[in-house]
């Protein structure tokens, strides 16, 4: 069973917007708040289980030993590149086996693409897509009438280690499985900064809760204003392995 910490409510977005409500046999785990979360900030890693070590899973096999670029990354609506295989970086196991460079995605008549294309793994660009297509998209249209032209992001792809410490656990940047994300833009050059309109009674602001909600469903972690001072400007999203079955989902 899903532990979720501080878990958005998907069912209310879905009625605010006028979006289907989660399917049958997809119940929305209770919410679970960490007993420090209002104490002291979250720390990426910190605040969570111990992720299982070595998991055979494809999503985990990050920094593997593929020596030729992947054949194919074939993601519907999805604008993209594969990439070589990422070895660099600071420490030793930064890295992607199966990197692509996500420039944006299609959907119907729409197209939404990044200030610049992404650096990820296959993988997570795979979720990614899905829930800018399937959510962010859909909610906009159905909020402002105006499709999502533009997504402000970060590179995806760094390496260092959470929270940028100088020691400790891997971020899931270093291994192209995370991205922050700063703000919208709509067709119209109107702007949704996810620091300047997720508390405002506005619909900019119902925009960014919703589609917050969403990807609790996506990803295992979401990271926005409400976690700590340093998650205030951006959303953090990563599919990362949490917990010793890789199930335990942070949703802030």
């Amino acid at each position: 069973m899903r532990i979720v910490t501080q878990y958005c409510c998907a069912v209310l977005a879905g009625t605010v917007f006028g979006l289907p409500a989660p399917a049958a046999g997809e119940p929305v785990p209770n919410a679970k708040p960490l007993a420090t979360t209002r104490q002291q900030p979250f720390l990426e890693g910190i605040d969570t289980p111990p992720a299982k070590p070595q998991v055979p899973d494809s999503t985990r096999n990050v920094s593997g030993t593929r020596s030729e670029p992947l054949a194919a990354c074939d993601i519907p609506g999805a604008l993209l590149d594969v990439a070589e295989p990422v070895t660099d970086g600071g420490y030793e196991d930064c890295g992607i086996a199966d990197p692509v460079r996500l420039a944006g995605v299609v959907s119907g008549p729409n197209t939404a693409k990044f200030h610049a294309p992404v650096t990820i793994s296959c993988d997570f660009a795979k979720v990614l897509t899905d829930w800018l297509r399937r959510d962010v998209l859909p909610v906009a249209e159905l909020e402002f009438g105006i499709p999502v032209a533009v997504v402000a992001s970060g590179p995806g792809y760094q390496c260092r280690r959470r929270n940028n410490r100088p020691d400790g656990k891997l971020s899931e940047h270093a291994l192209g499985m995370a991205i922050d994300i700063t703000q919208f833009q709509l067709a119209d050059s109107s702007n949704i900064s996810i620091e300047k309109d997720w508390v405002t009674a506005t619909g900019k602001g119902k925009f960014l809760q919703a589609i917050h909600a969403k990807a609790c469903r996506r990803f295992t972690t979401v990271l926005g204003p409400d976690a700590d001072a340093n998650h205030r400007s951006h959303f953090h999203l990563d599919a990362g392995c949490h917990g010793q079955d890789c199930t335990y989902i942070i949703c802030q």
